[in-house]
């Protein structure tokens, strides 16, 4: 794993059709034009999850596909050059990394009929416009640039902490129990250097509080201070709510997330249960 696990916002591909054949995996029907949508992921990833918050938020049918951060044994086959994720097929195109495969997905006809029927039918004032607005951009990158990037000292700020955020890999039956044992292990102990590493980079003392302070910018600034129930300023989410909700549902279950989440309780607490219940489909 070169001491790291790798998370991209990438390019895209064209398949061949040897890579066609290994990545077929059937999906029930979508309305109108089928859609197959495959996603390699690690679950803790917070690139991963922005992606999977449009994917449940627009309703799109889709597998998901757990790729081992030690081996990448997953990817190997197929996807080229490109080792990191989250890396997926759209109909037979490659996406690699979040950035392509979200803009994708929201210029995808199928995508946009989803989401459109969506607001027509809850009666939600959105629109694709409003929903991928500049303020959206806006905070899509600071999920990015701001939150992102200090989720990973925070759910590694010791070799305990590191252990238990690997601890998702005892669910995944496509690992063996050798290899569960092996990535956690090993994954944790590289993820842990790693987030030192990122923590001396940045000057970082107390990554708690450093986290508490982005998301205190979230709070006041994209949900003013709670007068907003989502960032959009109306009853449906926008392209930021979905980006900040992935990036930090990336960490549910963790003590990161209780502590920043749960018990900071107020404004931010009562914004994510709104987009847990607009998500209900996540996986």
């Amino acid at each position: 794993m070169s001491g790291r696990l790798l998370f991209s916002r990438g390019s895209r591909a064209v398949l061949t059709n040897q890579q066609k054949s290994i990545l077929r995996r059937p999906l029930s029907d979508t309305t109108s034009a089928p859609l197959s949508f495959t996603l390699w992921q690690y679950k803790i990833c917070p690139f991963c999850n922005k992606v999977k918050s449009l994917l449940a938020y627009a309703d799109v049918d889709h597998n998901v596909i757990e790729v081992n951060p030690l081996t990448k044994s997953e990817l190997k086959p197929w996807s080229g050059d490109y080792k990191k994720v989250p890396i997926a097929v759209l109909n037979d195109e490659q996406l690699n990394g979040s950035d392509k495969i979200l803009d994708t997905l929201l210029e995808n006809e199928q995508v946009i009929s989803n989401l459109e029927e969506k607001w027509k039918n809850t009666e939600q004032t959105m629109t694709m416009s409003d929903f991928r607005s500049n303020d959206a951009e806006k905070w899509m990158k600071y999920a990015t640039d701001d939150l992102a990037s200090l989720l990973y000292p925070n759910i590694c700020r010791s070799l305990n902490d590191s252990f238990l955020a690997f601890s998702y890999v005892k669910n995944v039956d496509t690992f063996s129990p050798v290899q569960r044992i092996t990535i956690r292990g090993a994954g944790s102990l590289a993820m842990y250097l790693a987030a030192s590493k990122i923590k001396s980079k940045r000057g970082i003392t107390d990554e708690r509080e450093a986290l508490n302070k982005v998301l205190s910018v979230w709070e006041e600034e994209g949900l003013s201070s709670g007068k907003k129930e989502f960032q959009s300023g109306t009853q449906a989410p926008n392209m930021g709510d979905i980006a900040v909700f992935g990036t930090l549902r990336s960490v549910e279950g963790l003590p990161a997330h209780k502590e920043v989440i749960e018990e900071r309780g107020g404004v931010v607490k009562d914004w994510y249960e709104r987009m847990s219940g607009q998500l209900q489909n996540f996986k």
